[in-house]
């Protein structure tokens, strides 16, 4: 049995599976012909990225806060 689970955790497929992009979400709207929105794994990881760096650059700037030395 412990053989059997070790075999299922470190076979290995091909290297390729970890950068297979999946459809998370998809919409397909019979407007302006055939449109098809959808939101990926790589459009997901980007989105949260871009609003973690938006977060912290809002977080970090103080502009009513700086006080003059005179």
């Amino acid at each position: 049995m412990l053989k059997n689970l070790m075999y299922k955790y470190t076979y290995i497929s091909s290297p390729l599976n970890q950068f297979e992009i999946r459809n998370l979400l998809s919409l397909d709207a019979p407007i302006l012909g055939d449109l098809q929105i959808s939101l990926t794994n790589i459009g997901l990881y980007l989105t949260i990225g871009a609003f973690a760096v938006l977060t912290l650059n809002v977080l970090s700037t103080n502009y009513n806060k700086v006080i003059s030395n005179s």
